[in-house]
């Protein structure tokens, strides 16, 4: 169980995070279809601090059951135990593990899991992201949600549903087509193939 879940108090944070979101101006878009019970979601464009902030209250809002990668050194103690109430899934890249494996086994033992990464893996350009999240989808056989940060429209939701073919190439120039139209809280901080390699940071 994890807070995003938990009986009562989800419901409490729910009518919380509506509010933040009435105040700031921004809403919840389309959320991830009920059927859909376990999914990679990609959250981008990952461009200012404040995409966290704003992501949680929509968390909630969108009814999601967020579980992230969090680095493994901070899981010490109390502090652990209140990450992963929040989601955290402890991990070690220096590790010689089989990430991918890992991950199709925790889709299988959980009925809901939404996973959320952010492949650019920065907030500065980064032309090519980080392709863990194709992986883990493909061996766990779930689908890829992509939901957009919009600063435009202050909006984010689930914006395209993406089923792995195998062809990584193709599957990611999809994605990054996607996301070269959204524009995030600072357009400055994104790049992709189809961007200048010049403006990586």
């Amino acid at each position: 169980m994890t807070i995003f879940n938990t009986p009562i108090l989800s419901r409490f944070l729910k009518i919380i995070a509506w509010g933040v979101l009435l105040v700031i101006g921004w809403r919840p878009g389309p959320s991830i279809p009920k059927d859909i019970k376990k999914c990679v979601v990609i959250a981008a464009p990952h461009t200012s601090n404040w995409d966290f902030g704003l992501f949680l209250p929509l968390v909630f809002a969108l009814n999601l059951h967020v579980r992230v990668l969090i680095k493994h050194t901070i899981f010490i103690g109390p502090v652990g135990w209140f990450l992963r109430y929040c989601g955290g899934i402890p991990i070690d890249r220096r590790a010689a593990r089989d990430y991918v494996g890992q991950m199709a086994e925790l889709f299988e033992k959980n009925d809901i899991f939404h996973l959320v990464v952010t492949p650019e893996g920065t907030r500065s350009p980064r032309t090519h992201w980080k392709t863990g999240f194709y992986h883990m989808a493909q061996a766990a056989n779930v689908p890829i949600i992509l939901a957009a940060i919009d600063a435009e429209k202050k909006q984010v939701g689930v914006d395209r549903i993406i089923h792995p073919s195998g062809d990584l190439e193709a599957d990611m120039a999809e994605i990054y087509a996607f996301f070269d139209t959204i524009k995030g809280v600072k357009p400055d901080n994104y790049a992709s193939p189809n961007k200048p390699a010049s403006e990586d940071g």
